[in-house]
């Protein structure tokens, strides 16, 4: 998809903080050079064709005194779909991907105490805990991604 000058300008000012104000997007579209309406109708284009997945706020899991870990999985081939599905509908699951290798299933899990220890613990019944790999956060470097579009 060929994105116009404009648009490549909306969506690298987007990724940034939306200010919080009673109309954000008049101060965004300032910012831009367009009216407020053509910013919110170009947004709108935007999300309708793919480009923008979704508009949502992120929070510092660390200050709520959350913790994050990265889970891999050997999963059989036929298996992928129906597991990935089941993981991704779970609400602290972040991040789900396919990948090739011998551990071919990776999420990111976000959890507060234990909670997380009835879905790991179903995970190892149904593959064996030899097929799952749990790498817990240690040290974070970097969350934010910012795309030069």
């Amino acid at each position: 998809m060929r994105l116009s000058t404009l648009d490549r300008k909306i969506l690298n000012c987007i990724q940034e903080e939306i200010p919080l104000e009673m109309r954000p997007f008049r101060i965004l579209s300032k910012k831009i050079g367009i009216e407020e309406g053509e910013l919110l109708q170009r947004i709108k284009q935007l999300k309708d064709q793919g480009v923008i997945r979704n508009f949502s706020c992120h929070l510092n899991h660390k200050k709520l005194k959350f913790k994050s870990t990265l889970i891999a999985l050997k999963v059989p081939l036929n298996r992928v779909r129906a597991f990935a599905k089941e993981i991704s509908n779970y609400p602290a699951v972040t991040h789900c991907y396919l990948r090739k290798g011998e551990y071919n299933l990776w999420y990111v899990l976000v959890y507060k105490d234990g909670r997380t220890n009835k879905f790991l613990k179903k995970m190892e019944q149904e593959l064996g805990k030899e097929n799952i790999l749990n790498l817990p956060t240690q040290r974070q470097f970097k969350l934010k991604t910012r795309l030069m579009i």
